[in-house]
Protein backbone atom coordinates (compact mmCIF):
# COMPACT_ATOMS: atom_id res chain seq x y z
CA UNK A 1 0.00 0.00 0.00
CA UNK A 2 2.50 2.44 0.70
CA UNK A 3 4.04 1.96 -3.04
CA UNK A 4 0.80 3.04 -4.27
CA UNK A 5 0.63 5.99 -1.83
CA UNK A 6 4.10 7.18 -3.06
CA UNK A 7 3.43 6.50 -6.51
CA UNK A 8 0.33 8.72 -6.09
CA UNK A 9 2.19 11.35 -4.85
CA UNK A 10 4.68 11.20 -7.03
CA UNK A 11 2.17 11.68 -9.83
CA UNK A 12 0.69 14.88 -8.19
CA UNK A 13 4.11 16.08 -7.69
CA UNK A 14 4.42 15.50 -11.76
CA UNK A 15 1.14 17.23 -12.20
CA UNK A 16 1.91 20.37 -9.78
CA UNK A 17 5.19 20.83 -11.88
CA UNK A 18 3.56 20.56 -15.25
CA UNK A 19 1.03 23.03 -13.72
CA UNK A 20 3.32 25.41 -12.61
CA UNK A 21 4.84 25.48 -16.57
CA UNK A 22 1.55 25.95 -17.75
CA UNK A 23 1.12 29.11 -15.20
CA UNK A 24 4.09 30.45 -17.31
CA UNK A 25 2.74 29.92 -20.49
CA UNK A 26 -0.66 31.54 -19.28
CA UNK A 27 -2.73 27.98 -20.74
CA UNK A 28 -5.80 28.11 -18.48
CA UNK A 29 -7.18 24.97 -19.73
CA UNK A 30 -4.29 23.09 -19.04
CA UNK A 31 -3.88 24.18 -15.78
CA UNK A 32 -7.15 23.36 -14.98
CA UNK A 33 -6.46 19.94 -16.33
CA UNK A 34 -3.39 19.34 -14.60
CA UNK A 35 -4.75 20.79 -11.26
CA UNK A 36 -7.75 18.14 -11.34
CA UNK A 37 -5.17 15.26 -12.14
CA UNK A 38 -2.90 15.89 -8.95
CA UNK A 39 -6.09 16.56 -6.93
CA UNK A 40 -7.16 12.76 -8.20
CA UNK A 41 -3.97 11.46 -7.10
CA UNK A 42 -3.87 13.10 -3.66
CA UNK A 43 -7.49 12.12 -3.29
CA UNK A 44 -6.34 8.36 -3.49
CA UNK A 45 -3.02 9.03 -1.80
CA UNK A 46 -5.57 10.17 1.18
CA UNK A 47 -7.95 7.01 0.55
CA UNK A 48 -4.79 4.70 0.79
CA UNK A 49 -3.38 6.36 3.92
CA UNK A 50 -6.57 6.23 6.07
CA UNK A 51 -6.90 2.39 5.01
CA UNK A 52 -3.00 1.76 6.63
CA UNK A 53 -3.87 4.18 9.36
CA UNK A 54 -5.23 1.79 11.91
CA UNK A 55 -9.03 2.54 13.14
CA UNK A 56 -7.78 2.87 16.91
CA UNK A 57 -5.93 6.14 15.48
CA UNK A 58 -8.52 9.13 14.97
CA UNK A 59 -7.56 11.53 12.42
CA UNK A 60 -8.49 13.78 13.88
CA UNK A 61 -5.95 14.56 15.55
CA UNK A 62 -4.25 15.25 12.05
CA UNK A 63 -6.29 17.91 11.02
CA UNK A 64 -3.93 20.40 9.52
CA UNK A 65 -5.97 23.57 9.36
CA UNK A 66 -3.75 25.51 6.06
CA UNK A 67 -6.59 28.22 5.06
CA UNK A 68 -4.90 29.69 1.51
CA UNK A 69 -2.46 32.41 2.19
CA UNK A 70 -4.68 35.68 1.68
CA UNK A 71 -1.14 36.92 -0.23
CA UNK A 72 -1.92 33.95 -2.30
CA UNK A 73 -5.25 35.02 -3.98
CA UNK A 74 -3.92 36.59 -6.97
CA UNK A 75 -0.95 34.38 -7.16
CA UNK A 76 -1.68 30.64 -8.76
CA UNK A 77 2.10 29.73 -8.75
CA UNK A 78 2.10 30.30 -4.62
CA UNK A 79 -0.28 27.98 -4.37
CA UNK A 80 0.56 25.54 -6.74
CA UNK A 81 4.02 25.65 -5.38
CA UNK A 82 2.60 25.43 -1.65
CA UNK A 83 0.78 22.40 -2.57
CA UNK A 84 3.84 20.91 -3.90
CA UNK A 85 5.73 21.75 -1.06
CA UNK A 86 3.02 20.05 1.29
CA UNK A 87 3.19 16.51 -1.01
CA UNK A 88 7.27 16.51 -1.06
CA UNK A 89 7.04 16.85 2.48
CA UNK A 90 4.03 13.75 2.90
CA UNK A 91 6.73 11.62 0.76
CA UNK A 92 9.56 12.34 3.23
CA UNK A 93 6.86 11.42 6.30
CA UNK A 94 5.43 8.27 4.67
CA UNK A 95 9.05 7.33 3.98
CA UNK A 96 9.73 7.48 7.82
CA UNK A 97 6.62 5.82 8.16
CA UNK A 98 4.89 8.57 10.00
CA UNK A 99 1.23 7.73 8.15
CA UNK A 100 -0.53 9.91 10.26
CA UNK A 101 1.51 13.38 9.70
CA UNK A 102 1.54 12.29 5.99
CA UNK A 103 -1.91 12.11 5.98
CA UNK A 104 -2.34 15.52 7.62
CA UNK A 105 0.06 17.08 4.74
CA UNK A 106 -1.77 15.26 1.54
CA UNK A 107 -5.36 16.63 2.87
CA UNK A 108 -3.73 20.41 3.47
CA UNK A 109 -2.26 20.24 -0.05
CA UNK A 110 -5.55 18.76 -1.76
CA UNK A 111 -7.74 21.39 -0.02
CA UNK A 112 -5.41 23.86 -1.65
CA UNK A 113 -6.33 22.25 -4.88
CA UNK A 114 -9.84 22.15 -3.95
CA UNK A 115 -9.49 25.56 -3.41
CA UNK A 116 -8.22 26.53 -7.33
CA UNK A 117 -10.87 24.27 -8.53
CA UNK A 118 -13.43 26.42 -6.15
CA UNK A 119 -12.06 29.84 -8.36
CA UNK A 120 -11.57 28.10 -11.78
CA UNK A 121 -15.57 27.59 -11.46
CA UNK A 122 -15.65 30.77 -10.57
CA UNK A 123 -14.17 32.46 -13.23
CA UNK A 124 -15.58 29.87 -15.75
CA UNK A 125 -19.59 31.14 -14.40
CA UNK A 126 -18.48 34.58 -14.51
CA UNK A 127 -17.14 34.20 -18.05
CA UNK A 128 -20.37 33.08 -18.95
CA UNK A 129 -22.60 35.35 -17.62
CA UNK A 130 -20.64 37.94 -19.14
CA UNK A 131 -21.58 36.59 -22.73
Amino acid sequence: MKKNVNSALESAVAFLEDAMKAVLKKDETKIRELVWKASSELEYALFVLSLMINEDEKLTKTRMKLDVNPNYKNDLGAVLVSAQDLTVEAQKLLDKKHFEEAYGRVKAARNYLLRLHEAFEKQRKAKRSKS
